[in-house]
């Protein structure tokens, strides 16, 4: 048996002095920490991402677990593969409409149809 010294505890109240028991050292140890659920975990709803286990900067360790998204995460993730790059290029081409000239930049239609392009050295 161990002695345990009076002491207050976090919440304050007061704690006698009084014997532990200790516990009985046994051949094997234990491999597996008994868990044991006193309450239902709350289940997400919509869209779950899954954290895995870690260590956090004091040292504690986070079981993996799943969290849940916000919605516009979702929408931000959702748009940024190729599809939203296709989607603007596809407004932009409606924006600029059929009749739009692609003539280079300082000539007029006609020059860029009639001259004939001439290298310079």
């Amino acid at each position: 048996m161990t002695y345990v010294r009076p002491h207050y505890r976090r919440d304050g109240t007061y704690v006698k002095g009084h014997n532990r028991r200790t516990r009985p050292r046994t051949a094997q140890p234990r491999t597996a920490p008994r868990r044991t659920t006193s309450r239902p975990r709350p289940v997400p709803t919509g869209p779950t991402t899954y954290v895995r286990p870690h260590y956090r900067r004091d040292g504690t360790h986070v079981r993996g677990h799943h969290r849940s998204i916000n919605p516009r995460t979702v929408a931000v993730v959702a748009g940024a593969g190729g599809g939203g790059l296709i989607l603007l290029l596809l407004l932009l081409a409606l924006v600029s409409g059929p009749g739009a000239s692609k003539a280079p930049v300082g000539t007029t239609p006609s020059q860029s149809a009639s001259v004939p392009a001439t290298h310079h050295r």
